[in-house]
């Protein structure tokens, strides 16, 4: 889920831009349980992210309950200060995944080695759905309606040329249920403009963060996509 990989970056580029740059040899892991539609069916799968102020050059993650359920870690878009993991579609179940903890291992650029967890609680979000997402040509935007989840603390709208991320708005408050697009404002790719006629998937991922609030330990994102065309109303 290209999005999601580039959120959990976006976040990281926060923490590390509001903290002490100072390069350590220590990592921060991230479980996420992921819901979404495929199929017509809710399926639930993982993502797992490791962060430094150093540079990785290796990250495995294993369940501490399970030791034959283990991954490797790869660079995200080669920042190798954030190394992810994202489960296939193929292994996504209905089933959700059971609260345990992931053991991490790390290796730096420099030779150090460090351990770290997460713990992933049962905790996940239900998949939002889209009220309405048509374009208003009489206002030139696209707007963009869903149902409120009870427990999600922030939403992000996307929209997606094929498999890429071409807009992307800020996290909005989980109280937040609308959201409108226009060409000329801010979240689009650099040099890229919407083209009239033309049908793009458009993107809602709700998040709840773990009990620390921190932006960077989520505890669970759900993913709801659906299609509008740009200039041209429904």
């Amino acid at each position: 889920m290209k999005s999601l990989k580039l959120l959990a970056f976006a976040l990281i580029a926060i923490l590390v831009a509001s903290c002490n740059k100072t390069e350590q040899a220590t990592g921060a892991g991230d479980v996420i349980l992921v819901a979404k539609k495929l199929g017509g069916n809710t399926v639930y799968g993982l993502s797992f992210y490791a962060y430094t102020f150093s540079s990785f050059q290796t990250v495995t993650v294993a369940n501490a309950s399970d030791a034959t359920e283990s991954y490797t870690l790869k660079a995200n878009q080669g920042y190798k200060t954030n190394f992810y993991y994202e489960l296939p579609d193929a292994n996504y179940t209905t089933t959700k995944p059971e609260a345990t903890t992931y053991n991490f291992s790390a290796t730096f650029t420099n030779g150090a080695t460090d351990e770290f967890q997460d713990v992933l609680s049962d905790e996940y979000l239900a998949v939002p759905t889209f009220e309405s997402c048509a374009y208003n040509t009489t206002t030139d935007v696209l707007d963009v309606k869903w149902n409120l989840l009870s427990n999600a603390d922030t939403y992000v709208v996307m929209i997606l040329d094929g498999t890429n991320v071409v807009f992307s708005s800020t996290e909005l408050q989980g109280t937040t249920k609308t959201y409108s697009i226009s060409a000329d404002g801010t979240g689009w790719a650099s040099e890229f403009t919407p083209v009239d006629g033309k049908s793009y998937t458009v993107r809602i991922l709700a998040f709840l963060y773990e009990p620390s609030g921190d932006a960077y330990n989520v505890q669970a994102t759900s993913v709801a996509d659906t299609t509008a065309v740009w200039g041209v109303s429904n």
